[in-house]
């Protein structure tokens, strides 16, 4: 049998940055769901756990990757100039992300709550969102139903289209879609 060869570095010099940018690649390429702090140590070329100085487990690498994904996304929805263009912004950026929106969209309610990184990161979205969809709406409760409804419209599209549920020639097709959806009467 042979030894494992012994690694080449043991102290890394900013090993939290680098392991998210680690985790998000191997999100990108396949997937959340079995991801594992082994596997971002492995790439980055540290012991598994010298990642739990930065991390506290999994789920919490995990709502770190969705943070910087949302962040990103925010940065691309603030370009946004109408409700189209951030329709369009908005699906492009979930289409051409995929496995990361999916990590984004599993995050739960309960776990921002208690996360400010992440539930600052999604607010960033949904301010945006706020910006577009609700510039003459006057009240707090038709400023969330606005949003809400704009997200549950982005999502299940978005969902469905990626699995090949809904049928549309292409994504530009989808954009119409749901900008139409998205426009109030």
């Amino acid at each position: 049998m042979t030894a494992k060869p012994r690694r080449a570095t043991y102290r890394h010099g900013n090993l939290k940055s680098e392991a998210l940018k680690a985790a998000t690649r191997l999100v990108a390429t396949s997937g959340h769901e079995r991801l594992s702090l082994r596997e971002v140590a492995d790439a980055v070329g540290v012991a598994h756990r010298s990642l739990y100085n930065h991390f506290a487990d999994r789920e919490a690498l995990l709502d770190a990757v969705a943070a910087d994904a949302y962040t990103r996304l925010a940065a691309i929805l603030v370009k946004a100039k109408t409700p189209d263009d951030y329709t369009a912004k908005y699906v492009r950026f979930a289409l051409a992300n995929r496995a990361l929106y999916a990590l984004m969209t599993s995050r739960p309610h309960a776990t921002m709550k208690h996360n400010p990184p992440l539930q600052q990161a999604v607010h960033k979205v949904i301010t945006e969102a706020m910006r577009i969809f609700c510039q003459d709406i006057k009240t707090p409760a038709e400023r969330r139903r606005a949003v809400m409804k704009v997200y549950i419209t982005l999502y299940g599209g978005i969902s469905l289209y990626a699995t090949g549920v809904l049928d549309q020639p292409s994504e530009k097709a989808l954009i119409a879609e749901l900008s139409a959806m998205n426009a109030r009467p």
